[in-house]
């Protein structure tokens, strides 16, 4: 099993029609979360805020790729308290999700490896 951890880089509402806020990570699917295309694979995402309030959110990558989009369409929250800075862990990802990184897709480089 493995832990991304990751940086929230920008939470903000893109419709304000819409309830959701986009919260957008530095890492995506072609960071190595390839396995959420079709939001087929939901990963626990936790923050350090630990109480309060929770809301919707569509969960995106780095990149301007449209389909940089992990989830959009199946119910996620995430707390109402959540801003840029804050590091989130996704948990679970599993032994490939380095493979699948892409490299310096868009300028971003490949996640980096920590063994334990």
């Amino acid at each position: 099993a493995g832990i991304v951890a990751s940086e929230v880089v920008l939470v903000c509402h893109r419709d304000p029609e819409d309830e959701r806020r986009w919260v957008y990570l530095d890492i995506g699917r072609y960071g190595g979360l390839a396995e959420t295309e079709g939001e087929a694979i939901r990963y626990d995402i936790r923050t350090a805020h630990r109480s309060g309030l929770s809301g919707p959110v569509v969960i995106a990558g780095p990149s301007c790729d449209g389909v940089d989009v992990m989830y959009e369409h199946a119910p996620y929250a995430m707390p109402m308290a959540l801003k840029a800075g804050d590091i989130v862990t996704i948990e679970a990802t599993g032994a490939y999700v380095t493979t699948y990184a892409s490299q310096a897709f868009n300028g971003f480089a490949p996640l980096s490896e920590h063994y334990i």
